[in-house]
């Protein structure tokens, strides 16, 4: 009895030693990609509120920016992101938790910057990178002799952003359709049972909710009922007063309602989660794996990408991966809720050694890969999320890129949903195809070839100039010397 019992406590001995063991080798790892998507912060309403609630128009007149525009709270969200960023990642920072990012934007002996800046559009989209980078990198952190540090953001025209806007590019008309028939289905079910709401909202704003949509630069009744909704969390964002006869219920009932449509109009079916997120999870895909060498980061990498959307794409990539937004006290719809401005996912691509089993299961393989997420917003704290459609909390990259494709693959790209041609460069109508990930510059210096064609070039040029100077000075009676 005693053997069996001592023959036990060694088996268990040995079970909590093999698990401390595991548990370190996973706890044991080593960060070489930053990725994170960011909502753009707090803005000013959209225009066409001046007149579906002309009743507001005092606190329309409060912002002290362009309507559309992010305000200075959405600048601060943002600079907050940035903060956040820094404290966590950046070397000579007390509290970091990784080493990862240098003081400068410059990188390691500033031989190539860290950080890409990337943002959808819409100005509010660059505003809020270029915050981001008030707060990342402070003043005192520029070069010598420049004590501020701009940050460089690409930006696409919106007709050709397909990675950060496809659905308002050439996604439009398949867009279109489907908000025609969930205006014609559902949202009649949905405005029948805020019917109340609506009501008393046509009353505070002075115009029917039916005719809103008519309005000039208006566009569906759903449309006004989510501009209106946004119009007055805005306005609660700003410190504004509530104009009279609306309460902080009926905002509530009424941002549960925009919240409602927004979600189930645009993400009930696979199908549309894909040309919502369009090119995007591509290149986060791309991204990522870009990290997933030996050598990663080098000092001519980046290693931090700061990319910046519309909350559409945080929803839209969120339910493709299975990436549970909850955020106490706001609403929700489809078992998420809304995000806050300046709510950013982090996506963090970190190595490890390989386990025995791994290593004689990949025998050419040098270390194990894995994607840790997190959400930070600035209204809460830094959380790690556990993706519902991967199998550990710490996801390996392939299965992450797996959920990426397999979704993917049973919907069909984007482009076959939207039934986009990709321009061909020479031909008839056809353009240069732009680039839609990170590109990292070159110095490209000039061949044999092109040296001898310049040559020549200059050496004909200079001939005619000298056959011109004799020529004119024998005319003026003069002799070349």
């Amino acid at each position: 009895m005693v053997r069996a019992l001592r023959l036990a406590s060694a088996l268990v001995l040995a079970f909590l030693a093999s698990a401390t063991v595991t548990a370190h080798e996973e706890s044991s790892s080593e960060l070489r990609r930053l990725v994170t998507l960011s909502r753009h912060g707090s803005r000013a309403p959209n225009d066409v509120v001046k007149a579906i609630c002309p009743r507001n128009q005092a606190n329309v007149e409060a912002y002290k920016v362009p309507l559309t525009q992010l305000t200075e709270i959405g600048m601060n969200q943002l600079l907050a992101v940035g903060d956040h960023v820094r404290h966590t990642y950046m070397v000579d920072e007390p509290l970091h938790e990784e080493a990862f990012l240098s003081r400068s934007l410059n990188g390691v002996n500033h031989s190539h910057f860290e950080t890409y800046f990337r943002a959808d559009a819409a100005t509010r989209c660059s505003q809020s990178a270029t915050a981001l980078g008030y707060g990342l990198y402070p003043d005192g952190t520029g070069p010598v002799g420049f004590p501020h540090q701009p940050v460089p953001i690409t930006m696409q025209l919106v007709e050709n952003e397909h990675a950060f806007a496809a659905p308002k590019g050439p996604c439009k008309s398949t867009m279109n359709a489907d908000l025609a028939k969930y205006a014609e289905t559902r949202a009649p079910e949905l405005f029948e049972q805020y019917r109340d709401v609506l009501d008393q909202v046509a009353k505070v704003c002075g115009v029917p909710i039916e005719d809103m949509a008519k309005v000039p630069g208006g566009e569906d009744v759903v449309m006004s009922v989510k501009d209106v909704a946004d119009m007055f969390v805005f306005d609660r964002d700003e410190g504004l007063p509530l104009p009279e006869g609306m309460t902080v219920d009926l905002r509530e009932k009424l941002e549960e309602l925009a919240f409602t449509n927004l979600m189930e109009r645009y993400y009930t079916t696979d199908r549309e989660i894909t040309y919502w997120v369009g090119g995007f999870g591509d290149l986060l895909m791309n991204t990522l794996r870009g990290g997933a060498v030996s050598t990663a980061p080098s000092a001519g990498q980046y290693r931090y990408f700061s990319f910046h959307g519309h909350r559409e794409l945080l929803h839209g990539l969120a339910m493709m991966l299975g990436w549970d937004f909850h955020f106490e006290g706001l609403p929700e719809a489809l078992n998420v809720t809304a995000v806050h401005p300046g709510t950013t996912m982090f996506f963090e691509l970190r190595a490890r050694k390989l386990t025995a089993e791994e290593a004689l299961e990949l025998p050419g393989a040098l270390e194990a890969y894995f994607v840790r997420t997190y959400v930070w917003s600035p209204y809460t704290e830094r959380e790690q999320v556990k993706l519902t459609k991967c199998s550990a909390k710490d996801c390996p990259l392939d299965e992450f890129s797996e959920i990426i494709t397999g979704h993917i693959a049973r919907t069909g790209t984007w482009e076959t949903i939207c039934d986009y041609q990709k321009p061909v460069p020479g031909q008839s109508g056809g353009q240069a195809v732009l680039a839609q990930g990170p590109v990292v510059e070159g110095h490209r210096g000039f061949s044999t070839c092109n040296f001898l064609v310049v040559m020549g070039i200059a050496m004909v040029v200079g001939l005619a100039v000298a056959a011109f100077k004799v020529y004119s000075a024998r005319r003026n009676g003069y002799s070349p010397v």
